[in-house]
């Protein structure tokens, strides 16, 4: 029986005059995909102070999250990082059209790789691996350039609101493994392990309808998935963190690859996911302007008291 096609992800049904801005969109992005690496590093923290000029309730979120990491910090300190990282928000515009329509042999050009032993030497137990990061703004090319020095790579994402982007979107990011896992289907998260797959995970945002638990992040105590601790519990998978870095200079990119965690999972539930966060926390504490601050990662409270974002009107 041959099983139905999905029409939602069939470019051809979204020829319809709303999805035109969309369309828009996306070719100004394949322009820019031409453009040398230091004319992007130019135009695109320029658009991210436009963007840090518009979006007035992003930029408050990230000033939130920013005074919540950094309590010792003035208002100008906090500022001069908010601005910083809505300028790392806006390269990361164009640097997903480098992603998806560069060629794996310009991306590998410019691109340096550090820890790559830790990778190996877990990706040698054959168990699988779950490659652990969080939401920079370098997410999509780092995620494409790992995927580069990966023999079996897979990627977990999460669904976006515009149809069309997300068709085109699930179309580019295809490039990075044999498989895209939508967050929710954890029985290809599972099965792709047990394959002995290297699985992108980044868990750092309030996904508050799934498993989890509270814990402290970032100055605050967050919302915490528990699928990184079950996972490698169920299927043996290593954690090894990693994490992009944007090098300044027009250089390029390095990708940081950490040990990956011992002695993990340990069985206790809040230690295990307070790990995860902490390690994620030290990687965000390494390279703060490169993090995605305006998401409300602490939205969601264990008491269900109002969050940081309602309490700071």
């Amino acid at each position: 029986m041959n099983k139905t096609p999905d029409k939602s992800l069939q470019l051809s049904s979204y020829l319809a005059p709303k999805h035109w801005p969309t369309w828009l969109g996306i070719g100004i992005l394949r322009l820019s995909s031409f453009l040398p690496l230091s004319v992007i590093h130019i135009i695109g923290p320029a658009l991210g102070m436009l963007i840090y000029r518009l979006a007035s309730s992003r930029r408050r979120v990230a000033r939130i999250n920013l005074k919540q990491a950094y309590p010792d910090y003035s208002d100008d300190q906090i500022t001069a990082l908010t601005k910083a990282s809505f300028r790392s928000l806006g390269l990361s515009i164009f640097e997903m059209g480098m992603a998806w329509f560069w060629s794996e042999r310009a991306l590998k050009k410019i691109c340096q790789i550090e820890g790559m032993e830790h990778l190996e030497q877990a990706v040698a137990k054959n168990k699988g691996v779950i490659l652990l990061t969080g939401h920079f703004t370098t997410l999509e090319i780092g995620g494409f350039l790992i995927s580069l020095y990966l023999d079996k790579p897979n990627a977990i994402f999460k669904r976006a609101h515009n149809p069309l982007f997300n068709t085109l979107m699930m179309h580019y990011r295809s490039r990075m493994g044999s498989e895209l896992i939508e967050t929710r289907n954890v029985r290809a998260f599972i099965r792709g392990l047990k394959d002995g797959y290297v699985t992108w995970y980044g868990p750092d945002q309030d996904f508050a309808d799934q498993d989890i638990v509270f814990t402290p992040f970032l100055g605050g105590i967050a919302s915490t998935l528990t699928a990184t601790a079950k996972l490698s519990r169920i299927t043996g998978a290593a954690v090894v963190p990693f994490y992009p870095v944007r090098l300044a200079g027009n250089k390029g990119y390095k990708l940081i690859i950490l040990p990956e965690l011992d002695n993990y999972p340990t069985g206790d539930i809040m230690a295990d996911s307070a790990r995860i966060n902490k390690v994620i926390e030290e990687m965000v504490y390494q390279q703060p302007e490169q993090y995605l601050w305006s998401h409300k990662r602490f939205k969601k409270t264990a008491d269900n008291s109002p969050s940081i974002y309602q309490s700071h009107l």
